[in-house]
């Protein structure tokens, strides 16, 4: 059993040698944040969530999908401890180590949930059925808004200058907190997916993914550093089209929403 290359949540394999994933820490405010893929020939039939000492402290069969060796799990806890982490099950057989460690965080701390799916498989990542979306709380805000212009504007005979067409596209700056180069890592593959939400909005990125490693703190034997790059929600456009009843469109990755009824000025 092992979950991709890039999933945030992943299991401590006794085997392994990488110890980074295992030990990254995860902020959650309810279980409503984590959704996750592991990959097994066994079905998951029950995900465990424990204290630090590996004690029970719920199991739960909900919201537990296998799709050949890939399973969706999004684990569907009542109890809200301090920290725990999971184990998963196969009837009554543990196939998987602990996973890392989920953290519980006040919602108004610098935390967003993000995310993410694309329309087939990505990144080592399975998206075959239905509408799953990883789903995961990390250390990082939406700056302040930015409005993105663009327009063109054409003279008239007159000398009068018109606007032919105008888009305005929100604009925001993620700054992340200090991750590890694991944690960035897969924040960047998270951010190439197709659809990817950042704490309920539609956005797309749109600037190259920075890590500002010139002032690194050390997290343990562990590198950290801050993260930003830029990301963009819909756009409203105005278009004349050369026609005689301009109208004003909503664009949106999901869909097209045109206003007939919008009263422009002539």
């Amino acid at each position: 059993m092992y979950t991709p290359e890039f999933s945030f949540v992943s299991f401590w394999d006794e085997g392994s040698l990488d110890e980074t994933r295992h030990a990254t820490s995860l902020p959650y405010v309810s279980t409503d944040d984590i959704a996750f893929q592991v990959i097994s020939v066994a079905p998951i039939t029950a995900v465990v969530m424990t204290d630090m000492e590996g004690n029970t402290i719920e199991e739960t069969n909900r919201e537990i999908l296998n799709y050949n060796d890939a399973h969706f799990i999004k684990p569907q806890f009542t109890s809200r401890p301090d920290c725990f982490r999971l184990i998963l099950k196969s009837g009554w057989d543990i196939v998987s180590g602990f996973s890392n460690v989920f953290v519980l965080v006040d919602d108004d701390e610098q935390t967003s949930v993000v995310a993410y799916c694309s329309d087939g498989d990505s990144f080592g990542f399975s998206y075959g059925i239905g509408a799953f979306m990883n789903k995961v709380r990390l250390p990082l805000q939406l700056m302040d808004v930015k409005f993105s212009q663009t327009r063109d504007v054409y003279g008239t005979l007159s000398g009068r200058q018109k606007i032919l067409s105008a888009s305005v596209r929100n604009e925001y700056d993620i700054d992340t907190d200090y991750m590890t180069e694991e944690m960035h890592r897969n924040l960047i593959i998270a951010l190439m997916h197709d659809e990817v939400y950042i704490s309920g909005q539609l956005l797309t990125q749109t600037g190259d993914y920075s890590v500002d490693w010139g002032n690194y703190l050390m997290s343990g034997d562990t590198k950290t550093a801050k993260g930003k790059c830029t990301v963009s929600a819909n756009v409203v456009s105005r278009s004349s089209n050369c026609s005689q009843e301009p109208k004003m469109q909503l664009v949106n990755d999901d869909f097209d929403l045109t206003n007939d009824d919008f009263d422009l000025i002539n």
